[in-house]
């Protein structure tokens, strides 16, 4: 594992890292502490991010299909180079499912660094925690992060992908505050891009006869969301170890970016799961209702977001 700090060191303080959903998914805000960072890179090592080995640190969740990332994509270098001698760190995190979205897969990222197009810790974010974890919903979405791990800025990198001559101006007068011990003047703005592209995992065991119709509840109401753009990934099961490494209290378990959509604080086990309906009577399964409140929360779109506004056009009203 390497730890990225100026001077090179790891420290294991900041941040929590969540392991099942509340009845609402944790969002960062400003003021708040941000979530830890430890993601592998291209070449399979294990980075973790430390703020307080940084004057600021910048973590991008981004995309390499995205219009909107692409868009932006040289202004956030741009600012990766300009601000690296000024004991800024710059991170650059794709979240995306690969088979959703498969130039975001490591190689295609790879592809990007040999390239020579990315500047800066390039970190795959395999099963989604850390989009979940601070909240993403955009590509690209920007965290400005003090040096005692607190975020200070948190949205777009300027008003307009499509003028590059703004030069991600809101995340430079970000960290020009941050870096003269000033609040920003503007902490959050709306993220804007793409959204994230997420995938939700059926975790089942076979000594439950229920995972079918799990799975077909699972599609069934993704469709009736209209939300047919995230992938099913079905995950068996088969061992005490397994059910550990995954979190998994019985069969089946809804995991979106790594927890379980239902908080079940039971030890990991091979079982049949149980939940609780809306009327109070057990059941091997959630209702629809129940698991679309869930995902809704869970799958959030940048313009599903309470007061979000499209920035880039005056007279756009939230989506």
């Amino acid at each position: 594992m390497t730890a990225i700090g100026n001077q090179n060191c790891r420290s294991d303080s900041i941040g929590t890292k969540l392991t099942a959903m509340s009845e609402t998914t944790p969002r960062l805000a400003v003021g708040d502490l941000a979530p830890s960072l430890e993601l592998s890179d291209v070449k399979g090592q294990t980075i973790a991010v430390d703020p307080s080995e940084n004057l600021a640190t910048v973590v991008v969740f981004t995309s390499n299909g995205c219009p909107y990332a692409l868009a932006w994509h040289d202004r956030i270098q741009d600012v990766a180079r300009d601000y690296a001698d000024r004991g800024v760190l710059l991170v650059q995190v794709v979240s995306n499912d690969s088979e959703l979205q498969p130039l975001d897969s490591s190689e295609g990222m790879a592809a990007r660094v040999e390239r020579g197009e990315i500047v800066g810790p390039f970190l795959r974010d395999e099963d989604q925690s850390a989009a979940r974890r601070f909240g993403a919903t955009a590509t690209p979405e920007v965290f400005v992060i003090d040096q005692n791990g607190i975020v200070r800025y948190h949205g777009a990198p300027d008003q307009d992908y499509d003028q590059p001559e703004l030069r991600a101006e809101w995340l430079r007068e970000a960290l020009d505050a941050v870096l003269d011990g000033r609040d920003p003047a503007t902490p959050t703005t709306p993220p804007a891009g793409c959204s994230v592209k997420w995938r939700v995992d059926l975790l089942w065991w076979a000594g439950c006869p229920s995972h079918d119709k799990a799975a077909e509840l699972l599609a069934d109401t993704l469709r009736d969301m209209n939300r047919e753009d995230v992938r099913i990934r079905r995950v068996e099961i088969t061992s005490t170890a397994e059910a550990a490494d995954r979190d998994f209290p019985g069969s089946p378990t809804f995991q979106a970016g790594g927890a379980d959509l239902f908080l079940d604080t039971s030890a990991p086990a091979l079982a049949c799961r149980t939940y609780t309906l809306e009327d109070g009577r057990i059941g091997p399964l959630p209702t629809g209702s129940q698991l679309e409140a869930r995902l809704r929360d869970a799958l959030v779109r940048p313009w599903e977001l309470p007061g979000w506004v499209d920035f880039r056009k005056p007279t756009a009203t939230s989506r």
